[in-house]
């Protein structure tokens, strides 16, 4: 592995969650790994909230898959590759109106 080409892709929720996702970052860094070279995989709203709020290297995001899970906030769209984040506190799921759906039916 070469921390100055390399990419590591470290799955957030599967690393415990946020503090645990610091945690992995810190023993990154003390190894001379910057955290730009780490892009979260998962295509779900807490991997791109934890990305931009990191200033990581990136997020994988597959917006059509797993829906109505995965993807963005309804109104988020994809331009040249990148996007946007929700004008909303949360995690995205709150701008999914087909998730809201299953959470009402679950309820």
């Amino acid at each position: 592995m070469r921390p100055d080409r390399d990419y590591l892709r470290f799955d957030c929720g599967l690393s415990y969650g946020l503090v645990d996702y610091l945690r992995t970052l810190e023993i990154m860094k003390a190894l001379g790994w910057s955290s730009r070279r780490v892009v979260p995989h998962r295509g779900h709203q807490m991997s791109l909230n934890i990305a931009a709020g990191l200033h990581l290297g990136g997020n994988e995001s597959y917006p059509d898959v797993f829906q109505p899970f995965g993807g963005f906030a309804d109104d988020i769209a994809v331009e040249d590759g990148y996007v946007g984040l929700p004008d909303i506190p949360g995690v995205g799921f709150e701008k999914k109106a087909e998730l809201f759906t299953v959470f009402r039916q679950l309820h």
